[in-house]
């Protein structure tokens, strides 16, 4: 008996490929996870300000002059907040102190500034968000407002005279160049807690103590609810962002936004919020809002881009193996991107993301698999083969987390769909596709006997 070696070789080869395939996706499904679950991140400046280590030094009730208590009864301050705006960096609205003096114009202290120089964007990728506390008139900044079409409102702080004093002081001695920069942090330090931090040590910890006592949602619930214009970067930012946004927070920890930090010290001080100018064309929020629902007309259309690559039709699997190619792509950047931000920067809103298990870098195999079979009517086999892999890898990890909702707190089942949608779909194209060809040889068979 003669064996052929060249028939035996890529039955020998693909067996060894698919084995060798199948072990480096499973170590490579592995290697994040130690890392993701690193905090620290790199150096950052050692001359930042730090806002309630600086406050705990202030002294809101030291003795005033009867010159003194005469001036600061007759001084206002104010919190006042601007409704959300494009682009997406104020989706989330703003907050600022304005300062009315009986000597001078008013103006206005605004934390989360920040210059589009020396250095920011590769900070700001690091991480390392260095943002700064400004002081200008607050006539500029309502005018700038109200150009952005930018509902304003506006509450006094109640104060006591020895209060509005030291916060003043403190405002001051914040805005020095040697003091105004801060390291930002979406919902921990930002332009709304900096003033909330402000206003609760004029209560000497009171209004914390209040407001963590009403339960509030959690980060994410709050800012998929902000991001809600946009499903862009509501799907995006949301596939960033690993569990520590999924634990249930106090309303004094919501006060990261603008609207709910007004809403609180309204309801707190019981006084009503003034609204100084109305918005005429910018929408209010939704009162609810979900991802997973608004996402499924877009896994639909992805599915049906899939199953076009089983298309009878050349021409209609030509478009479904590069619309493919792309979709893939998008994911493989996408993820590539989480791996960076969770292992490498002091973005820990990211560290210990589930989503970079089932939705990996490498899954731009299939972007060149999808391009390597463009148009043809055999689908690789390698495609069914990848895509069966991860769906399992997808379904044990779904199932784990179904066992483990004390653990796995992430809120991702939309991403969990989205991964189900895909590899779901390269096996139900792959069967239609192998189910034509079989029937066409057995048509084939019939017509030579």
């Amino acid at each position: 008996m003669t064996v052929n070696i060249g028939d035996c070789f890529p039955r020998c080869y693909y067996s060894v490929m698919r084995r060798l395939l199948f072990v480096i996706i499973m170590l490579l499904l592995i290697l994040p996870l130690p890392s993701a679950s690193v905090e620290g991140g790199i150096p950052i400046r050692a001359d930042l300000f730090w806002s309630e280590e600086e406050l705990a030094k202030m002294d809101f009730t030291a003795p005033l002059s009867d010159e003194e208590r005469e001036y600061y009864e007759n001084t206002h301050i104010y919190l006042v907040t601007a409704s959300p705006a494009d682009p997406v960096y104020v989706y989330f609205g703003h907050a600022g102190i304005a300062v009315d003096t009986p000597d001078m114009d008013e103006v206005m202290f605004d934390y989360g500034s920040f210059r589009f120089s020396d250095g920011f964007f590769i900070n700001f990728i690091l991480g390392r968000l260095y943002y700064s506390c400004i002081e200008t008139y607050a006539s500029y900044r309502y005018d700038d407002f109200v150009r952005a079409d930018r509902t304003i409102k506006k509450i006094e702080l109640e104060m006591t005279p020895e209060a509005k004093k030291t916060t003043i002081a403190f405002l001051n001695y914040n805005v020095l160049p040697e003091n105004e920069v801060y390291l930002y942090h979406y919902y921990n330090d930002n332009c709304a807690t900096r003033p909330r931090d402000i206003y609760n040590a004029t209560t000497d910890g009171d209004f914390r103590e209040w407001a963590e006592q009403r339960n509030c949602g959690t980060f994410r619930s709050w800012s998929t609810l902000y991001l809600s214009k946009s499903l862009f970067f509501n799907y995006v930012l949301n596939f960033l962002q690993g569990p520590s946004i999924d634990k249930p927070i106090s309303l004094y920890e919501a006060t990261f936004l603008p609207d709910v930090l007004m809403d609180a010290v309204a309801e707190y001080q019981g006084s009503i919020a003034e609204t100084t100018y109305e918005t005429k064309t910018r929408e209010p929020l939704p009162d609810s809002y979900s991802l997973t629902l608004h996402s499924i007309p877009l896994l639909l259309a992805g599915a049906i881009i899939i199953l076009l690559t089983a298309s009878k039709r050349k021409w209609l699997r030509v478009i479904g193996d590069l619309l493919s190619s792309f979709i893939y792509l998008f994911f493989a950047v996408l993820s590539a991107i989480l791996v960076f931000v969770m292992c490498f920067t002091n973005h820990n809103v990211t560290y210990g993301n589930w989503n970079v298990l089932f939705i990996p870098p490498f899954i731009i195999v299939l972007t060149v698999l999808h391009l390597a079979s463009l148009g043809k009517k055999e689908r690789r086999k390698s495609i069914a083969f990848f895509s069966r892999i991860m769906l399992i890898v997808t379904l044990v990890l779904l199932t784990i987390k179904g066992c483990l909702m004390s653990i796995m707190i992430q809120d991702n089942i939309v991403y969990y769909l989205t991964a189900l949608v895909l590899y779901g779909s390269e096996m139900a194209a792959t069967a239609i596709s192998s189910s034509r060809s079989n029937l066409s040889s057995h048509r084939k068979y019939a017509q030579d006997q």
